[in-house]
Protein backbone atom coordinates (compact mmCIF):
# COMPACT_ATOMS: atom_id res chain seq x y z
CA UNK A 1 0.00 0.00 0.00
CA UNK A 2 1.96 3.34 -1.10
CA UNK A 3 0.27 6.37 0.39
CA UNK A 4 -0.39 9.81 -1.53
CA UNK A 5 0.33 13.15 -1.04
CA UNK A 6 -3.18 13.43 -1.26
CA UNK A 7 -4.14 10.36 0.70
CA UNK A 8 -1.83 11.92 4.01
CA UNK A 9 -3.39 15.13 3.25
CA UNK A 10 -7.04 13.52 3.81
CA UNK A 11 -5.73 11.47 6.64
CA UNK A 12 -4.68 14.53 8.42
CA UNK A 13 -7.61 16.89 7.89
CA UNK A 14 -9.84 13.31 8.72
CA UNK A 15 -7.89 13.43 12.34
CA UNK A 16 -8.85 17.10 12.59
CA UNK A 17 -12.35 16.61 11.59
CA UNK A 18 -12.95 13.33 13.93
CA UNK A 19 -10.87 15.42 16.77
CA UNK A 20 -13.54 18.40 16.66
CA UNK A 21 -16.88 16.02 16.23
CA UNK A 22 -15.28 14.50 19.77
CA UNK A 23 -14.44 17.85 21.36
CA UNK A 24 -17.86 19.45 19.93
CA UNK A 25 -19.68 16.03 21.32
CA UNK A 26 -18.10 16.41 24.64
CA UNK A 27 -18.90 20.16 24.87
CA UNK A 28 -22.46 19.60 24.44
CA UNK A 29 -22.95 21.16 21.41
CA UNK A 30 -23.25 17.84 19.26
CA UNK A 31 -25.59 15.40 19.94
CA UNK A 32 -24.71 11.96 20.45
CA UNK A 33 -26.56 10.65 17.09
CA UNK A 34 -24.80 13.54 15.21
CA UNK A 35 -21.48 12.79 16.77
CA UNK A 36 -22.10 8.86 15.77
CA UNK A 37 -23.25 10.32 12.28
CA UNK A 38 -19.96 12.31 11.35
CA UNK A 39 -17.81 9.77 13.32
CA UNK A 40 -19.21 7.44 10.75
CA UNK A 41 -18.59 9.90 7.80
CA UNK A 42 -14.77 10.33 8.65
CA UNK A 43 -14.30 7.57 9.59
CA UNK A 44 -15.21 5.93 6.51
CA UNK A 45 -13.36 8.85 4.26
CA UNK A 46 -10.56 7.59 6.28
CA UNK A 47 -10.64 3.94 5.09
CA UNK A 48 -10.85 4.90 1.75
CA UNK A 49 -8.27 7.15 2.25
CA UNK A 50 -6.22 3.85 2.95
CA UNK A 51 -7.25 1.51 1.10
CA UNK A 52 -8.91 3.19 -2.11
CA UNK A 53 -9.68 -0.45 -3.45
CA UNK A 54 -12.75 -0.57 -0.76
CA UNK A 55 -14.47 2.61 -3.05
CA UNK A 56 -14.13 0.29 -6.51
CA UNK A 57 -16.11 -2.60 -4.06
CA UNK A 58 -18.91 -0.04 -3.25
CA UNK A 59 -19.17 1.14 -6.74
CA UNK A 60 -19.37 -2.99 -7.79
CA UNK A 61 -22.64 -2.96 -5.12
CA UNK A 62 -24.49 -0.16 -6.01
CA UNK A 63 -24.02 -0.44 -9.48
CA UNK A 64 -21.24 2.11 -10.54
CA UNK A 65 -18.28 1.84 -13.00
CA UNK A 66 -16.06 3.17 -11.14
CA UNK A 67 -14.78 3.74 -7.34
CA UNK A 68 -14.42 7.93 -7.75
CA UNK A 69 -17.37 7.90 -9.50
CA UNK A 70 -19.26 5.87 -6.44
CA UNK A 71 -17.75 8.67 -3.94
CA UNK A 72 -18.87 11.51 -5.94
CA UNK A 73 -22.40 10.28 -6.04
CA UNK A 74 -22.46 8.89 -2.65
CA UNK A 75 -20.95 12.73 -1.61
CA UNK A 76 -23.65 14.51 -3.64
CA UNK A 77 -26.68 12.88 -2.30
CA UNK A 78 -25.04 13.14 1.64
CA UNK A 79 -24.96 16.97 0.74
CA UNK A 80 -28.09 17.85 -0.54
CA UNK A 81 -29.57 15.32 2.18
CA UNK A 82 -28.03 17.62 4.92
CA UNK A 83 -28.47 20.86 2.96
CA UNK A 84 -32.07 19.71 3.55
CA UNK A 85 -31.95 19.52 7.05
CA UNK A 86 -30.19 22.98 7.57
CA UNK A 87 -33.01 24.20 5.25
CA UNK A 88 -35.63 22.95 7.75
CA UNK A 89 -34.23 23.82 10.48
CA UNK A 90 -33.78 27.25 9.59
CA UNK A 91 -37.14 27.76 8.67
CA UNK A 92 -38.20 26.08 12.43
CA UNK A 93 -36.16 29.29 13.96
CA UNK A 94 -37.42 31.57 11.70
CA UNK A 95 -41.08 30.87 12.85
CA UNK A 96 -39.52 30.66 16.66
CA UNK A 97 -38.45 34.11 16.09
CA UNK A 98 -41.74 35.66 14.16
CA UNK A 99 -43.86 33.40 17.15
CA UNK A 100 -41.21 35.27 19.86
CA UNK A 101 -41.17 38.75 18.23
CA UNK A 102 -44.88 38.47 18.34
CA UNK A 103 -45.01 37.90 21.84
CA UNK A 104 -42.78 40.66 22.72
CA UNK A 105 -44.71 42.97 20.80
CA UNK A 106 -48.02 41.78 22.52
CA UNK A 107 -46.18 42.24 26.41
CA UNK A 108 -44.95 45.28 25.36
CA UNK A 109 -48.17 47.00 24.09
CA UNK A 110 -49.81 45.44 27.11
CA UNK A 111 -47.24 47.47 29.74
CA UNK A 112 -47.71 50.26 27.46
CA UNK A 113 -51.42 50.75 27.71
CA UNK A 114 -51.88 50.49 31.57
Amino acid sequence: MKITFLNLIVLVFGAFAISRVFLRFRGKELSLAGAIFWSFIWFTIFIVAIFPSSSVELAKIIGIGRGADSAFFISILLLFYLIFRLYIKLDKIDKDLTKLSIEISKKLHKNNIQ
